[in-house]
């Protein structure tokens, strides 16, 4: 009785494991998620920056955009 007892907590013990595995693996995909997001924002704000600088570049010669 006590061997199946054993085998049982053995089984729940593996089980958890796995789970664990699961959320460690759906945190490291919403790490990556937040890190994508972070870059596509800096992506952004850099084509903002240059389309501020030829805006301004082309209004010193001038020109209208």
């Amino acid at each position: 009785m006590f061997e199946l007892f054993a085998v049982g907590l053995e089984m729940q013990k593996r089980m958890i494991d796995v789970q664990m595995r699961g959320v460690e693996a759906a945190r490291d995909m919403v790490e990556a998620a937040q890190r994508q997001v972070e870059g596509g924002m800096s992506a952004v704000q850099a084509n903002e920056s240059g389309m501020s600088a030829m805006q301004k570049w082309m209004s010193l010669w001038g020109l209208r955009s």
